[in-house]
């Protein structure tokens, strides 16, 4: 499999030109990512898409050709189905937070891709590979720009929405490296729940709480809003994170803990500075949270990573699957002990139906004890869960129980 970024929409007719006689060997895919908001179309976001076709595809013959206006398009012989869907889902996963991924009711949009089967539709691509050309040069003679600039607005108190410049992000790093996070750190326990309500609590989660952070630092900036500068700002309190376990860990570790990190923090020195003050025994009640999206988008990044924390005592946790893209996680294949699934009120409903039953399955194939169902906020959660097989909880529901006196909520 082979990329091409320069002079892809030439190098594209040349190629589909060539492959003529054994079109019925080969697929293609478009990916409109000409049609994403501005703040998911930088280089570096279209980047990390063409690294993780190339990841995926790597053992394929064909390639990525990265046009102009930010279409990517995937040409593939001999492509198994089940490895374009996958494909297809995990592109449409990494960039999930645009409505050209999902629509507002979390529906796929038919608008992000399309699937050419050269077989047959032979014809029709190579037009399209014809146009894409042309728009290119009629770009060139007219002098334009035809390329985006990156842009991530934040809204002020008169909710006027301005470009957050670099300026502006090295105050709040300023402010990230300077702030007391033990005021924003949160410990939420994971549960196993019996059927007759038993609630015992296995493990705490430490986290940073975004929103508490940002009205501590009085920042104007939402992170949630844009994937690409939270995971940007989640990888410096992560080295934050660190300082802290590092400066007293007999404060954190007392009972089993799970941390979340970045994959890039995880093969850090800084990591490798905390695993060196963690007694040995002690590892092996720690468990590691690396988010899917993260795991999705450097999954050789993500195998060195776990592979690295497995030998050396812990645990590993994928976090943040829905019922969709748990559909599409291979536990035994990626390699991690524990699995995060969001409770969402849309699962719920008869367990006998047919919607139901490739989640049912999903979960049975991870391994129900191996299954977390978070944000757990009623009992009505916890009983679908139950119902699904699933013995580990965590939520407000479960905090409720354990400490109903608790006076901050996670």
């Amino acid at each position: 499999m082979f990329t091409v970024t320069r002079e892809a929409e030439l190098k594209l007719v040349d190629t589909v030109g060539s492959i003529s006689q054994e079109a019925p060997t080969w697929r293609a895919v478009s990916f409109y990512f000409d049609a994403l908001l501005e703040q998911y179309r930088s280089d570096y976001q279209i980047q990390i898409a063409v690294n993780l076709l190339s990841d995926l595809l790597f053992a394929l013959q064909g390639g990525v050709f990265v046009c102009n206006d930010r279409t990517i398009i995937l040409l593939c012989r001999n492509i198994m189905k089940n490895q374009l869907d996958k494909a297809i889902f995990q592109l449409r996963y990494l960039f999930m937070d645009d409505p050209l991924a999902y629509d507002a009711a979390g529906n796929e949009n038919p608008e992000f891709c399309k699937i050419y089967d050269l077989g047959v539709e032979y014809a029709e691509f190579y037009q399209f590979c014809r146009k894409k050309l042309s728009q290119v040069k009629l770009v060139e003679q007219s002098g334009e720009n035809a390329g985006r600039t990156n842009v991530v607005l934040e809204t002020g108190k008169e909710g006027i929405s301005r470009p957050f410049t670099p300026t502006r992000l090295a105050h709040v790093e300023h402010d990230l490296n300077k702030a007391d996070l033990s005021r924003v750190l949160r410990r939420q326990p994971i549960c196993a729940v019996a059927a007759d309500y038993d609630v015992r609590r296995v493990f705490d989660e430490y986290y940073i709480h975004i929103s508490h952070l940002r009205q501590m630092l009085r920042m104007e900036t939402d992170f949630l809003s844009n994937r690409w500068l939270f995971r940007y700002m989640t990888q410096l309190l992560d080295v934050r994170m660190l300082d802290m376990l590092i400066t007293n860990p007999s404060r954190y570790f007392e009972t089993p803990v799970s941390l979340n990190f970045n994959v890039e923090t995880v093969l850090s020195n800084k990591f490798r500075e905390f695993d060196s003050i963690v007694k040995p025994l002690v590892k092996g009640s720690i468990v590691i949270e690396i988010q899917v999206g993260d795991v999705f988008s450097d999954i050789t990044g993500f195998i060195v990573a776990r592979n690295l924390l497995q030998k050396l005592g812990y645990k590993v946790c994928v976090d943040g699957l829905n019922s969709l893209s748990i559909l599409h996680i291979d536990r035994e294949r990626l390699g991690f002990d524990l699995a995060k699934l969001q409770w969402n009120a849309e699962l719920e409903g008869d367990l006998g139906t047919e919607e139901n039953q490739p989640l049912l399955r999903a979960i049975k194939n991870c391994g129900p004890n191996r299954v977390i169902l978070c944000r757990c906020d009623t009992r009505q959660a916890v009983n679908y869960g139950q119902a699904m097989g699933i013995n580990l909880f965590q939520g407000r529901f479960l905090d409720r129980i354990l400490n109903p006196n608790q006076k901050v909520e996670n």
